[in-house]
């Protein structure tokens, strides 16, 4: 058992040392991404440990640009480190159930038949930043990853909320639970996003203003994939308006991006005083 964990430990190393030689990810490049707020709070450690996977994500992962988008090797970047962000402390074979990665220009049109709770059958066609299915390709609007890194304070990552719909699909298809670990209780879990779904439901068709994203009303996929986008992007929000939500969030990825703020900001102080 020793020799296979350390036979596993060198293979791991090799595919490290190989991702880093095929994508070095350049100091200038690296250093722009570290700005995004996603990341601007993470420990050297942490920061050293998502780089070391994005690497790894850039070589499992065939990066393409659609209807002759030009995707440049900083792009590829940009869209891995934060797609890396949720798996920091999970790692990789979260995502190991699809290969393609595509980004289009703009925003994209989908045209499909779904099924209403009727049973009617309806053509819908919709206008989207974003997509991820099943086994299937994560799709993105490059147009809306900039709006993103612009405004990367306000809860709007379209990376992170696809990554986590690929998270998500990995306990029986998509459905807003992940896979909860045996340390946490999936019941608490199902009770806490249940209440808080239901509340934003409530504050959706009251026509009051919700305290996140709207979009996250529309089915309990939706509503795990914004509140992530909030927890890494806009976490302190998110903890005073969904505070169960944050703690179950905490508990999941292992991370505590409100918490690291808040010490960040403690240090700041303690040095201004000194």
């Amino acid at each position: 058992m020793n020799l296979l964990r350390k036979l596993l430990h060198k293979l791991d190393n090799w595919r490290v040392l190989s991702a880093l030689k095929k994508h070095p990810l350049p100091f200038s490049s690296w250093q722009a991404i570290r700005q995004l707020s996603c990341i601007r709070y993470l420990s050297s450690v942490e920061k050293a440990r998502l780089r070391i996977l994005s690497s790894v994500l850039l070589t499992q992962k065939t990066f393409s640009g659609q209807q002759g988008f030009n995707l440049t090797d900083e792009m590829k970047l940009i869209i891995a480190a934060q797609a890396c962000v949720p798996i920091l402390k999970l790692g990789l074979n979260y995502y190991s159930g699809f290969v393609q990665v595509s980004v289009y220009p703009a925003a994209f049109w989908v045209e499909r038949d779904e099924r209403d709770e009727t049973g009617v059958v309806h053509h819908n066609k919709r206008l989207l930043s974003g997509e991820s299915w099943s086994r299937g390709p994560v799709i993105l609007s490059w147009k809306d990853i900039e709006r993103d890194i612009k405004r990367d304070h306000e809860g709007h990552n379209v990376i992170i909320h696809e990554f986590a719909h690929k998270i998500d699909m990995l306990n029986r298809g998509a459905n807003g639970i992940p896979p909860i670990p045996a340390t946490s209780s999936a019941k608490e879990w199902q009770d806490v996003f249940q209440h808080a779904y239901q509340h934003l439901i409530g504050r959706v068709e009251h026509h009051h203003k919700p305290c996140i994203n709207a979009y996250g009303s529309t089915s309990p996929t939706e509503f795990f994939a914004v509140v992530s986008e909030y927890f890494f992007t806009a976490p302190q929000h998110l903890n005073q308006c969904y505070h169960q939500v944050y703690n179950e969030l905490k508990l999941f990825y292992h991370q505590n991006p409100a918490g690291r703020i808040a010490q960040t900001e403690k240090h700041k102080v303690t040095r201004t005083r000194s």
